[in-house]
């Protein structure tokens, strides 16, 4: 018989969901699977702690296979990595499934396991200590009673990984989360390559799993500017590169990036470049200079308004 990670819990999501709304997901979930039973994960967008509380199963994910784990081991399975397990007995096991990997990065001060980053991909586990196996224990008994609280899954949650920070070693923390370092090193290659697939500020923050106000700060870091007037800049580039295209249609334009009215494209353009439409594509295509931004200044907050109807405005293209 096949299974996901997070079928028995699916039909308490909504309800849940509803009373308590979050911008994470931080879901534990009790198991049990009979011997021969064969595991999937179910979202990729989420990444994975399993704790192994009784029995032996075979993980197996990416270039990582047929790796036995036993009672009282735990495994990080990370987003991205669809994993198949087989349960070579009766398996009982604890899963937290959860996607606000960069709020747990402070929690485990992960700047301080820079220096592990490089070391070699290994399949990596950890045996159950205690204090853990006691906080399982209370995250365990919360779902025999049936207590779904997404507030009280961050406390437990923190309180785990602030556990694994005082009882384990730092190279055993960072080997065991390493696929989360690459997480955060990807980042910056994953906003560039994406962007372009939502429509807004808030969807990009979604497809990073991550919620506005921690991809909004999490951005600036990275990128030394706020996610809104970069994109903008990114649209008013691509737009100038497609004016300088004869071959596309000004209508194409206009219809590609959303806007209302040839009229609401010229003003985006006079305030933008400082130039009509008509007027920057000749002079693009006389090859003279012009800027993204009259005086080389970014759009303000009004030129946002009118260029791009606010933070809903399409950036797609």
């Amino acid at each position: 018989m096949k299974t996901t990670f997070n079928e028995q819990q699916d039909s308490n999501d909504d309800a849940v969901k509803k009373m308590f709304p979050s911008d994470f997901v931080i879901d534990f979930n009790l198991r049990h699977e009979k011997k021969n039973a064969s595991i999937q994960t179910k979202d990729k967008h989420l990444n994975h702690l399993l704790f192994i509380l009784e029995g032996e199963m075979n993980i197996s994910y990416h270039e990582f296979r047929n790796h036995l784990c036993k009672t009282g081991e735990m495994v990080f399975i990370p987003r991205d990595s669809p994993a198949y397990i087989d349960a070579y007995t009766d398996v009982n096991y604890l899963l937290l499934s959860f996607n606000n990997q960069f709020v747990i990065k402070d929690e485990i001060g992960w700047n301080d396991l820079q220096e592990f980053e490089n070391e070699r991909d290994v399949f990596h586990k950890l045996d159950i200590r205690s204090p853990l196996s006691d906080v399982l224990d209370s995250i365990v008994y919360y779902q025999q009673h049936r207590i779904y609280n997404p507030n009280l899954n961050l406390v437990k949650q923190k309180e785990l990984f602030l556990v694994m920070k005082v009882f384990y070693s730092r190279q055993e923390i960072a080997r065991f989360l390493k696929p989360m370092i690459k997480q955060d090193t990807d980042f910056k290659a994953y906003v560039i390559n994406h962007y372009k697939e939502t429509k807004n500020v808030e969807e990009l923050a979604a497809m990073c799993n991550l919620s506005p106000r921690a991809f909004i700060r999490k951005f600036k870091i990275h990128f030394n500017d706020s996610p809104y007037r970069w994109i903008l800049r990114q649209k008013a580039n691509y737009i100038r590169l497609l004016l300088a295209d004869k071959k596309i249609p000004m209508i194409s334009i206009i219809q590609e990036y959303g806007f209302s009215s040839p009229a609401h494209f010229t003003t985006y353009c006079k305030k933008q470049f400082g130039e009509t439409p008509s007027a920057l594509r000749n002079a693009l295509n006389g090859k003279v200079s012009v800027a993204v931004a009259p005086n080389g200044r970014h759009p303000n907050s009004a030129e946002a308004q009118s260029g791009a109807d606010d933070k809903n405005q399409s950036h797609t293209g």
